[in-house]
């Protein structure tokens, strides 16, 4: 089955919305609905000191990861024992176990903190990080797995440029990635754009300032929503045309999959997905995708125990979309892949120029559907996207669980309906850029060398060609230049 319409417009901000004011019970029931002040260094001195080198990480198989997530090692400054904290993209705050001998409340205190090298395991620890001055919020934490006293969130996060490589896996922290989005397009990277959004204001007090006054915690918006298409068809380049004749419109019709607007939640191990959106994906399949069945509970890092009453099943595919055509116009993440899937086509069955072949071109054009509709001699622009298969877990949880009921209400009005969280597990293959320093925000995507396709697919963005004198490279393909013509659609 097709999908023609897209659920709700996405919107870009400009700005972050706030939230109401919310409690610490609250905090503890939806678990991500935690945040801290933008960091300051203290004084003079500066907050953070790491080296070049990536930081490895506890491998995503381990059972210490708390079910798939990014794991780090860690330990308090000068201390002799390590313990384990979760690297977070979704959770705002950066918060360390509440512990009963320090009295510790409902406030923002202090920390200091090092980053260890995880890998080898079992080696010396070799200090990659040293973090002084750190606000975090005292939290209760699910005791499972052993030794996990801390995550390391957003509102910490943003002040760099974080690189992941989940198939390490490993992170290396940046303080600018200062390469331009033509630059890395064309070094390979499907760069996707984001905005921020989230933000509120919790009950949890601030740590008093020089005249010993608190107030509420400020909360940044923090959330990385991006697109996403939920088991779109599988595609093959190089097969026959699939399609002979795709009019102005057919794009939705032909559209493959599910609009989903997913949450970059690293600390999380499989693709989560309330109910409603697993139904919208089951809904606008062609094959009946495995029914869910009920399973183990989920992990998630910031939450005081795990979440019950979850369904398991699989996807056979998921893509993250870049959106390239404007708000106001803007069809969906599946239209925009099913038309960067025939644009790719093209690409694989159109004649290089410099072949000298003439009239006797044989390449299709691009389909009518895929031109602009100010130009129809044009094609559009390919949107980026990486695509991720061989069978993706998903945990499907009730639409009333508090803690999505929680990430909605912050995430709206400037955000979308958000429908789940993407986690490590499933980026397993790939390498990830948060760019968060850059003044247009983006998560640049690469997959592993040995990925196959059908595991881990990149596609960079495809400008089109304006003359017969530009050149350049799309897909994989060599570099080429506008053919001397090419056969026309089998439209009227």
């Amino acid at each position: 089955m097709r999908v023609n319409a897209q659920r709700k417009p996405w919107r870009r901000p400009g700005h972050a919305g706030r939230g109401a004011a919310r409690s610490l019970s609250q905090v503890g029931a939806a678990g991500l609905l935690v945040a801290a002040a933008f960091f300051v260094p203290a004084c003079s001195e500066p907050c953070c000191t790491v080296d070049s080198f990536p930081i490895g990480l506890v491998p995503l198989e381990s059972p210490v990861n708390g079910g798939g997530g990014l794991v780090a090692r860690a330990r308090d400054q000068n201390g002799a024992e390590w313990f384990n904290m979760s690297i977070d993209t979704g959770a705002s705050l950066t918060f360390f176990r509440r512990r009963a001998d320090r009295n510790e409340g409902s406030q923002m205190v202090l920390r200091n903190f090092d980053i260890l090298d995880a890998q080898p395991p079992g080696a010396d620890p070799v200090v990659r990080g040293m973090f002084r001055g750190i606000e975090v919020l005292p939290l209760d934490l699910d005791p499972y797995p052993q030794r996990r006293e801390a995550v390391l969130g957003g509102s910490f996060l943003q002040n760099f440029v974080i690189e992941l490589d989940f198939a390490k896996p490993a992170m290396t922290f940046w303080s600018r990635q200062g390469a331009t989005d033509g630059f890395l397009t064309t070094a390979g990277f499907a760069i996707i754009h984001f905005e921020l959004f989230g933000g509120a204001e919790l009950t949890a007090r601030s740590r008093p300032d020089f005249l010993g006054l608190t107030g509420p915690v400020q909360v940044p918006a923090t959330r990385i929503v991006l697109r996403g298409c939920g088991a779109p068809a599988a595609f093959d380049p190089d097969a026959a045309e699939p399609e002979l004749c795709c009019q102005r419109g057919d794009e939705m019709s032909r559209a493959t999959g599910a609009d989903l607007a997913l949450m970059v939640a690293t600390g999380v191990g499989p693709l989560v997905l309330t109910q409603s959106a697993w139904n919208r994906v089951a809904t606008a399949q062609s094959t009946p995708l495995p029914e869910p069945v009920p399973g183990a509970d989920l992990q998630l890092p910031t939450l005081a125990a795990p979440l019950g009453g979850v369904s398991w099943s699989t996807l056979p595919r998921l893509a993250l979309v870049d959106q390239e055509i404007d708000d106001a116009n803007d069809p969906g993440a599946c239209v925009e892949l099913g038309r960067a899937r025939r644009l790719e086509w093209v690409e694989h069955h159109q004649p290089d120029a410099d072949a000298k072949c003439g009239t006797s071109c044989t390449g299709a054009c691009p389909q009518l559907c895929d031109t602009d509709v100010r130009a129809a001699g044009k094609a559009q622009n390919a949107a980026a996207y990486i695509e991720f298969g061989d069978g993706i877990p998903v945990a499907i949880v009730p639409d009333g669980t508090p803690l999505f009921q929680g990430l909605r209400a912050e995430i709206r009005p400037e955000g979308p309906e958000l429908d789940g969280m993407i986690g490590a597990g499933v980026l397993a293959r790939s390498r990830l850029e948060l760019d968060y320093r850059s003044d247009a925000k983006r998560a640049l995507f690469s997959c592993a060398r040995d990925a196959a396709r059908t595991a881990c697919w990149t596609s960079p963005r495809c400008q089109r060609l304006s003359n017969s004198t530009d050149r350049r490279s799309c897909f994989g393909r060599p570099t080429r230049s506008l053919p001397a013509m090419c056969l026309p659609s089998g439209c009227g």
